[in-house]
């Protein structure tokens, strides 16, 4: 095999969390800097029974904020969407591991959806459907740039078909 023939990558991406969903991860924010005001406000000498409750009301929606980031940037950071000359692969899983494969030439159409925030921050949902299916084979949120991702699936997609040609 030459080296023109070596499968090479030329995207390996994970989802982003912040340009995905900023007001979700900026509500997180808020609620752990909450929960950190609440904790210093409550250690400190106060007789108030109200107030005591409401700083400790505070830490438990700090806590809650940061179990939640934290799980979130779990999931995200075992998500891989990774394109080749040859295949699109999708892996997910953070104890057990899930790994969808494309080859180029079977796929038959990339779909690509943008909220509204979604396209501001260049991020979006990509669905690749490929001749075996009538569903999505592999479906992503949250990717960064995906116009960019379809262009390169299409440019590699008519190369293969060009190679498979001759």
């Amino acid at each position: 095999m030459s080296d023109n023939q070596k499968e090479q990558t030329f995207y390996d991406s994970a989802p982003s969390m912040v340009r995905n969903r900023p007001f979700l991860f900026g509500l997180y924010v808020v609620a752990i800097v909450a929960g950190l005001w609440g904790y210093l406000q409550w250690s400190s000498p106060n007789d108030n029974k109200l107030l005591h409750l409401a700083y400790i009301a505070l830490m438990f929606f700090g806590v809650l904020g940061f179990l939640s980031l934290a799980s979130w940037w779990l999931r995200v950071i075992n998500i891989r969407l990774i394109v080749t000359n040859e295949r699109v692969t999708l892996r997910t899983g953070v104890l057990s591991k899930n790994i969808r494969e494309v080859f180029l030439s079977d796929i038959r159409s990339v779909q690509i959806n943008q909220r509204f925030m979604q396209r501001i921050l260049n991020t979006g949902h990509v669905e690749i459907s490929s001749a075996a299916s009538s569903d999505a084979e592999i479906r992503i949120d949250g990717i960064p740039d995906p116009h960019m991702v379809k262009k390169l699936i299409d440019q590699h997609r008519r190369e293969h078909d060009a190679q498979s040609d001759d």
